[in-house]
């Protein structure tokens, strides 16, 4: 069964092009709401390249990280914006993304786990007549403009502040659907022509609300033009930046910005378009993105979509079917930290016990399309949905033409739905729903029932799309995030010097560090030492030193995996003379400088190697004598 999916491209100027609203419903910049050219980095060509293969790949599945038992609370800030500003078509979609993001996120709340919505965007007729005949309500909005947003984002964060238990694991999701520019996305105008954010803002906006909630994980999706540039590249394309300039104010913040751990998805590469499905009504992009969010991306079927399935499933069905890549950046350089947690989730559409094939779920009118999914023969499929009536059409999983059928489930909140116990039908046999296109689901069957052409994913999705994933990012073919990104690391070691006052003999070293970063080239540390030498004299004796050291340094990263750091510490220790008695000097003073290097490996670990140079003032027959030595160390980080 072959499967044509509409989308048509957007050229990647930011030339003026005409009005959207009164053209065919096919693309997301051009037609309709054409193709959303976004940027990315070469992460994108590598996973390319592994998604080639993974016809043949047989590695085993990867499992999402453990992060303990309980599932985090949700804040999530959703963002759509039709506006083209002076230069872009308006969109058509991107209010209804947000909508349908708004109402799965709004769906997640539970008695034991809160859901907590914010949704800036202005529904046009098209979009509030739809809601209104699928009898959805929408959760509160406001519009979507600068000053709206940052108020957001200040609620957010009283509202973190003011949680009961501080250290309970909490998920921040921000979603933007809309228009996007070099390094900023666009929002409503209050008084100029246009109005942007910028990616440095967003950054720091983030890791504010991290500072007041240091247990925060963040996740940012954006759907937008060259929105990977809010990640990766600074000052845009030589354009002016729109609205008002924050930078000096954004300063004090930015610095904490790269401290924070946060997982980054955008749609597509620099200069490549990402389409919009126009008999979907949404951003193809979103479209997959809300379906792996909701379960289809839960490779193993443990009920935690990890950021790797998230990443290779939306990877693998906006490549397969438009040739788009997103471009990503797991949280903490960790693809298998958690993207969605669905463990102990009730309302649920339970999937695992029905037929094998696609799957698309709609609302029961028909619109808005809230998730697609693959079944395959074995693992486990549950979608997390909002409570409601909804339509669902099963395509078969044979590439051959297939009558597809249909049933209506119900989802009441708190109890899940087996669509295996589901009616199911000829999907238009009896003239309702789908009318002529539930008759064939060919090549063209969406194109001459003028209804959706689903189900459009075109394969199954498997582990094994995560492990080629998982083993070509941690093989280094795509080099975790820097050790640096994270904001505490704890180190241990060994190290080797000589013995201190001119004694005879090496001096093993054992220590244990920490460091806490300070922004993009600062940080903190602190270490404990303990060395020991052995001395051959008239009555032989060991030389015992601990040492407490405190101080900071400066870092900078040769490439992405390769930090170099240099730091000062002062502090002191006893230093104690064992021979039958204990006798020495229980503080002496010292200061240390050194130079190390880390080369970081996959899910925050990495090698440390340096140099230090000691010198400490030990008390000898009532006089303190300074006493200098190297030593080399070598030791392993872990950086979260």
């Amino acid at each position: 069964m072959k499967m044509v999916e509409k989308v048509t491209t957007e050229p990647t100027s930011d030339e003026p092009r005409g009005d959207a609203r009164n053209a065919s419903r096919e693309g997301r910049h051009t037609a309709t709401k054409g193709m959303r050219a976004k940027t990315r980095t070469r992460r994108s060509s590598t996973l390319a390249a592994l998604l080639a293969v993974l016809a043949t790949s047989g590695s085993a599945p990867t499992r999402a990280a453990s992060q303990g038992t309980a599932a985090p609370e949700i804040y999530a800030v959703i963002v759509g914006y039709n506006g083209g500003g002076t230069s872009l078509p308006t969109l058509r979609f991107a209010d209804d993304d947000a909508v349908r993001f708004a109402l799965f996120f709004a769906g997640l709340d539970a008695p034991d786990r809160s859901s907590r919505v914010w949704l800036l965007s202005d529904l046009d007729a098209e979009t509030t007549s739809g809601l209104a005949r699928a009898g959805l309500t929408v959760p509160p909005r406001r519009s979507p403009t600068r000053a709206g947003l940052f108020g957001v984002f200040d609620e957010v964060g009283r509202a973190l502040a003011a949680r009961a238990r501080p250290e309970a694991p909490v998920a921040l999701y921000v979603v933007y659907a809309g228009h996007g520019l070099k390094g900023r996305i666009l929002m409503k105008p209050e008084e100029a022509p246009e109005a942007a954010v910028t990616g440095r803002e967003l950054r720091a906006a983030v890791a504010e609300l991290a500072r007041v909630a240091p247990a925060l994980r963040s996740y940012l999706f954006f759907d937008a033009c060259r929105s990977q540039s809010l990640f990766t590249e600074r000052g845009g394309d030589g354009a002016p930046e729109l609205g008002p300039d924050l930078a000096a104010a954004a300063d004090a913040l930015e610095a904490r910005a790269n401290a924070v751990s946060i997982g980054v998805l955008t749609a597509a590469s620099s200069g490549k378009p990402a389409g919009e499905v126009s008999e979907l009504g949404a951003g193809y992009f979103s479209h997959v993105l809300a379906s792996g969010l909701a379960g289809a991306a839960d490779a193993d079927g443990d009920d935690v979509v990890s950021f790797g399935e998230l990443a290779a499933f939306v990877a693998f069905n906006t490549e397969r079917l438009t040739g788009q890549r997103p471009w990503f950046s797991p949280p903490g350089g960790d693809l298998r930290a958690p993207a969605m947690d669905h463990r102990g989730r009730r309302t649920r559409l339970d999937l695992s016990a029905a037929a094998a094939g696609r799957y698309l779920i709609e609302a029961a009118p028909g619109r808005p399309v809230f998730a697609e999914a693959w079944k395959g023969d074995r693992r486990p499929l549950r979608l997390s949905l909002p409570p409601g009536r909804y339509r669902v059409l099963h395509g078969g999983a044979s590439d051959s033409a297939t009558r597809a059928s249909r049933a209506e489930v119900t989802l009441v909140a708190g109890a899940p739905a087996d669509l295996a116990r589901a009616a199911w039908a000829e999907a238009g046999a009896d003239g309702a729903g789908y009318g002529q296109r539930g008759a064939d689901l060919g090549a063209d069957a969406g194109a001459r029932a003028g209804g959706p052409e689903v189900p459009i994913f075109s394969a199954a999705f498997t582990p094994d799309v995560v492990s080629t994933l998982t083993a070509g990012y941690d093989a280094g073919r795509e080099p975790p995030a820097a050790v640096g990104h994270a904001r505490n690391t704890v180190e241990v070691g060994l190290a080797l010097g000589s013995a201190p006052l001119d004694l005879r003999g090496a001096e093993p070293e054992v220590w244990l560090g920490y460091r806490r970063s300070l922004g993009p080239r600062w940080f903190a540390a602190v270490s404990l030492h303990f060395a020991r030498s052995s001395q051959a004299a008239i009555e032989p004796y060991t030389l015992e030193r601990g040492t407490a050291l405190v101080g900071g340094g400066a870092r900078a990263w040769v490439t992405p995996r390769v930090e170099l750091a240099a730091l000062v510490l002062g502090g002191g220790g006893p230093v104690l003379r064992r021979a039958g008695d204990v006798t020495g000097d229980w503080f002496a003073p010292c200061v240390a400088a050194g130079l190390d290097a880390s080369l970081g490996l996959s899910g925050g670990w990495s090698l440390r190697a340096g140099a230090r140079y000691l010198v400490q003032w030990i008390a000898v027959d009532g006089a303190r004598r300074a006493s200098s030595e190297p030593r080399g160390e070598l030791g392993a980080a872990f950086a979260f």
